[in-house]
């Protein structure tokens, strides 16, 4: 048996969305400028996050190398960020998408919500963790810097 769909109604009669996609480009204004913002900005996150692991490795603080591959997780997620503005810019006036390239910022925003979301989860898993079966802290810094009068 062999089932045939009709479409009856204002779906019909409609006119093509040709007319419509003329101009996919859906940049905005300061496209270009906020791009290389966005780059500025990974850049200075990269020498910071390098300056506080080699700083956290040389002191030997586990806040500072905490931080600094913290501070990796931004870069990540600005350099997905950055890139998404190059793709849009790069196939804006690409005529396979129908409707431009605006979505890109969209699922690159979706996709850092999501992975987020999954880091925290873990994070919360971790400290329930830590919370039902404590580890000991060793309190003791590897040699007396700095100078404390309660040592």
């Amino acid at each position: 048996m062999v089932c045939k769909f009709v479409v009856i109604g204002p779906l019909a009669t409609t006119p093509s969305l040709d007319r419509f996609r003329n101009d996919r480009t859906y940049l905005g204004a300061d496209h270009a400028r906020n791009e290389q913002r966005t780059w500025l900005v990974v850049a200075i996150c990269a020498v910071t996050m390098i300056v506080q692991v080699g700083g956290g490795i040389l002191v030997h603080s586990m806040a500072l190398i905490a931080n600094g591959l913290h501070l990796a997780a931004h870069i990540v997620v600005l350099g997905a960020a950055a890139g998404a503005y190059g793709v849009s810019r790069a196939y804006a006036a690409d005529p396979r998408l129908a409707f431009g390239t605006g979505k890109v910022g969209y699922l690159v925003g979706f996709a850092n919500g999501v992975i987020l979301a999954i880091t925290g989860l873990l994070i919360g898993a971790e400290s329930l963790q830590r919370i039902l079966k404590p580890e000991a802290v060793a309190y003791q810094a590897p040699w007396n810097w700095p100078p404390s009068p309660w040592r």
